[in-house]
């Protein structure tokens, strides 16, 4: 479950930034802090601009009753910010209980 999700953050992060498809002709040292950095301004540009909402969904993520392209509408209402922030949340707490699971297992 953890694979899927950072699959899909690397495919946000490679639709945005070209960047990362292509190899840059940078040192080692460099490409090895690439993604962290471009994940810091994708999620800068996602705060401060609410409009800029080109993420694909794909349908196999949508919680009952959702719908594809709800929000491509106009720009997100609070309550479809908040609903997306507790989403969020969600699989952040899924993904570090399934981490302390597997380090206490060790």
């Amino acid at each position: 479950m953890a694979r899927n999700v950072v699959e899909r953050i690397f495919g946000v992060l490679k639709r945005r930034f070209r960047i990362l498809v292509v190899p840059p002709e940078l040192d080692m040292q460099w490409q090895a802090r690439l993604p962290a950095a471009l994940a810091a301004i994708h999620n800068f540009i996602r705060d401060l601009d609410p409009t800029d909402i080109d993420d694909i969904v794909d349908p196999i993520d949508l919680e009952p009753g959702e719908r594809v392209g709800e929000l491509a509408q106009g720009v997100p209402r609070a309550a479809e910010r908040d609903r997306a922030n507790q989403r969020r949340d969600r699989i952040a707490k899924e993904m570090w209980d399934q981490y302390v699971t597997y380090c206490g297992g060790q």
